[in-house]
């Protein structure tokens, strides 16, 4: 008896142990963003064939807006949980090589995704993700940028031997300069039109308060000048009497 209780706590410790270093695929968080970033490969070649194509509708641009920020942010969600359970030298190395290709995929289809951009809706994008997700009016490449830094952080954390690619680093980082320069170049151009159609308003007010009636225009000057006209003419009037008594008085003085 005491031997089969015995045998029975072995094999609970046994099976324990088995779960710990190798866990099932409920707590498999490395092989669900393995999974994910295949799902992103396959959708952004499928998206850069159409792109090609010309065959890219909005409404198509849109769902696939939607589609990649979804699964960025589950493969966000699952690296951070990977930090919760201790990882095998194989699923550290699997979590290691999906931060290499999720990198690659951005580098490669950067052009993909500033299409994607421009084509979808971004109001409804912003309907139909959850709400409350502030990524969802973000540059594709920004949010793909943010979701590897995430990433590129559980990896530091979780893989002791783990040295980032230096010259694809440099390239990710070309991609966000580049998106955030384009970014700036249209809120400056945005300004510039509104400030443009403001000034054309004013001038529209404007011109539509010193506009006066033609009748009114002609009538305005001529009693003006009348009577600057009668103004003058009574100067004259005055100053003719004045200069005759000067006159007398110096006569006067003379004799």
């Amino acid at each position: 008896m005491n031997k089969i209780i015995i045998g029975v706590v072995v094999l609970v410790a046994v099976a324990i142990g088995w779960f710990i270093l190798n866990p099932g695929d409920t707590l498999d968080y490395v092989v669900t963003i393995d999974q994910e970033v295949a799902v992103l490969e396959v959708e952004f070649a499928e998206l850069d064939a159409q792109i090609a194509a010309g065959t890219l509708t909005p409404e198509q641009a849109t769902a696939a807006k939607i589609r990649i920020i979804t699964t960025l942010d589950a493969i966000n969600a699952s690296a951070i949980a990977s930090e919760s359970i201790q990882l095998t030298p194989a699923q550290r190395e699997q979590l290691a090589n999906g931060l290499i290709r999720l990198k690659d995929a951005l580098i490669s289809y950067q052009a993909t995704l500033n299409a994607v951009d421009d084509l979808a809706v971004a109001a409804d994008v912003n309907t139909q993700l959850q709400k409350g997700n502030g990524r969802s009016s973000q540059h594709l490449s920004l949010i793909m940028a943010d979701t590897i830094d995430s990433y590129e952080q559980t990896v530091t954390d979780s893989v002791q031997d783990y040295e980032p690619d230096l010259q694809q680093d440099g390239q990710i980082d070309a991609v966000i300069e580049e998106v955030e320069a384009a970014e700036l170049m249209e809120e400056e151009m945005r300004t510039v039109e509104e400030l443009t159609a403001d000034q054309a308003a004013d001038t529209a007010v404007d011109g539509a308060l010193v506009i006066p009636d033609s009748d009114a225009a002609e009538e305005t000057p001529a009693v003006s000048d009348g009577a600057e006209a009668e103004d003058t003419t009574g100067d004259e009037e005055m100053t003719d009497p004045d200069l005759e008594v000067s006159n007398e008085v110096i006569i006067q003085v003379v004799q």
